[in-house]
C-alpha cells in the first residue's frame, strides 16, 4: 500500500500466536491427574501469565490499519470484500468443520441437514463453533466500524490520548471483573423479573466476544500505528521503566494466582479471566516489552528465517491449531511415553508445525486458498522466495 512494512509486528504476531497454541495445548493438562503438585502449579501460572495473545492481536490490527489507511480515501467496497474473504469465510467454513469435529465426539448434535443449517448459523452468530472461534468474531466486528472510526480517530496530542485510554480501560476492566464477573449476583438481582433482564443475560454471556470489550487494546494499538516513529522512540526511552512495570505486573498477577485461587478457592473462571485489572495491565506491559524486543531482533534481522513463514501463516495456524491439538490427545496421548514436562513442549511446537505445513500447503494452490484467507494472500514462505531468487524464477501470484 505504498507504505513500508512493519518488520517487528511479524515477530509480535508470532509471539501472540505461540503463546495461544501453548495454552490450548496446556488446558487439556490441565484436566488430567498430575502426581505432582509444583507440575500443576507451573502449569496453572503458566497458562494465568501467558494469556496476553489475544491481547496483542487486537493492538496489531489496530496498529496495521491505522498504519496503513490513516490519510487515505478507503475505497469500502474493496476493503470490505477483502475481509469478507480473507477472514469471514474463513470463519464460516472452520465454524462447520469444527461443529463436524465436537460432533465425532459428542460434544453437539444435530438431526438432519436442516439441523445441521440452524446449529452451524447460531454459532456462526455467536463464535461458539469452539473455544477460539470467538476472536475472530470480534475481528469482523472492528473491520466493520474501523472506516469510521479512522476517520474520527485522530488526536492531536497522542501521548494524552495514551494515558487517557489507559486508565479508562482500567476503570472499564474493574468494572467488568468486580461487578460483571466476581458480584454477578448482585446484576441478576438488580434486573430479576425487569424487561432488562433478557439483554442482561444476552451481555453477560456474550461479552467476551463484543467488540466493546477489548476497544482499548485496538485504541492503543491505532495510536502506535498512527505515531510509529514516537512510539518506537518512546519505547526506547521508558524501557527500564516498562521493564519494571512488567515485573510488578506479572508479581501481581502471580500473587493473586497464589492467594486467591491456590488459598481462598477462588473459580479457576475468575482466576484466568483477560478482564481482571491486573491482567489488563500486565498485557500492556508484555505488548511494549515485546514490541521493543521485536524492533531489536527485526534490526538485527535475528530468525527471521522462522518469523517470516510463521507469521505469513498466522491465521492459517490460528485456525487449524485446535483441530490439530484434538487429534493429538484423542488418539495419540495415550500411547506417549514422555514425561509430562517434555509433552507440555512438544505438542504446542508439534501442534504449531503442523498447522502452518497445511496452511501454507492450502495458500499455495488457488483452489484451496479460501479456506485459510489472509494466509493465501500471503507470499507465505521466506524460504521459498530465498529458493526462488536463487534460480531466477519469479514469485507465483499476488500477494
Amino acid at each position: 500500500m505504498g507504505k513500508p512494512h512493519i518488520g517487528e509486528v511479524d515477530y509480535l504476531r508470532v509471539s501472540g500466536l505461540i503463546t495461544v497454541v501453548v495454552i490450548h495445548a496446556w488446558g487439556f493438562y490441565l484436566l488430567m491427574p498430575v502426581n505432582s503438585p509444583y507440575s500443576r502449579i507451573a502449569k496453572e501460572l503458566g497458562v494465568n501469565l501467558l494469556r496476553f495473545g489475544r491481547q496483542i492481536f487486537m493492538f496489531i490490527t489496530g496498529l496495521v490499519l491505522f498504519y496503513n489507511y490513516s490519510g487515505r480515501k478507503i475505497n469500502l467496497p474493496r476493503f470490505f470484500s477483502r475481509r469478507l474473504k480473507n477472514l469471514a469465510i474463513p470463519y464460516i467454513i472452520w465454524t462447520a468443520l469444527y461443529l463436524f469435529l465436537k460432533r465425532s465426539s459428542g460434544m453437539v448434535n444435530w438431526t438432519g441437514f436442516g439441523g445441521f443449517l440452524a446449529l452451524w448459523w447460531q454459532n456462526v452468530l455467536n463464535g461458539n463453533g469452539y473455544s477460539h472461534l470467538y476472536y475472530i468474531l470480534v475481528a469482523i466486528q472492528f473491520y466493520l466500524i474501523f472506516p469510521w472510526l479512522v476517520v474520527f480517530f485522530k488526536p492531536r496530542r497522542p501521548g494524552m490520548t495514551a494515558e487517557i485510554i489507559t486508565w479508562l480501560g482500567l476503570a472499564l476492566y474493574a468494572l467488568y471483573f468486580y461487578l460483571l464477573e466476581v458480584r454477578q449476583d448482585l446484576i441478576w438481582a438488580a434486573v430479576a423479573g425487569t424487561p432488562l433482564a433478557g439483554i442482561t443475560g444476552w451481555f453477560l454471556l456474550y461479552k467476551d466476544r463484543l467488540i466493546f470489550s477489548y476497544f482499548p487494546y485496538y485504541l492503543l494499538g491505532a495510536l502506535a500505528g498512527l505515531h510509529l516513529d514516537s512510539w518506537r522512540r518512546w519505547l526506547q526511552d521508558h524501557l527500564e521503566v516498562v521493564l519494571a512495570f512488567l515485573v510488578l505486573a506479572a508479581g501481581l498477577v502471580a500473587s493473586e494466582y497464589f492467594y486467591y485461587y491456590r488459598h481462598q478457592g477462588q473459580p479457576w473462571a475468575l482466576t484466568i479471566s483477560v478482564f481482571k485489572p491486573s491482567i489488563y495491565l500486565y498485557s500492556l506491559a508484555i505488548i511494549t516489552v515485546l514490541f521493543q524486543l521485536s524492533f531489536y531482533l527485526e534490526r538485527r534481522g535475528s530468525l527471521r528465517w522462522l518469523v517470516s513463514p510463521l507469521a505469513a501463516n498466522s491465521l492459517g495456524i490460528y485456525l487449524l491449531h485446535p483441530a490439530v491439538l484434538f487429534i493429538f490427545n484423542s488418539y495419540f496421548w495415550k500411547y506417549m511415553r514422555l514425561p509430562g514436562f517434555l509433552l507440555a513442549v512438544l505438542e504446542p511446537a508439534a501442534a504449531v508445525v503442523i498447522s502452518g505445513a497445511v496452511s501454507a500447503l492450502l495458500g499455495s494452490n488457488r483452489y484451496t486458498r479460501f479456506i485459510i484467507g489472509e494466509a493465501g494472500n500471503l507470499k507465505n514462505s521466506f524460504l521459498l522466495g530465498k529458493l526462488q531468487a536463487v534460480v531466477k524464477l519469479p514469485l507465483g501470484g499476488k500477494a
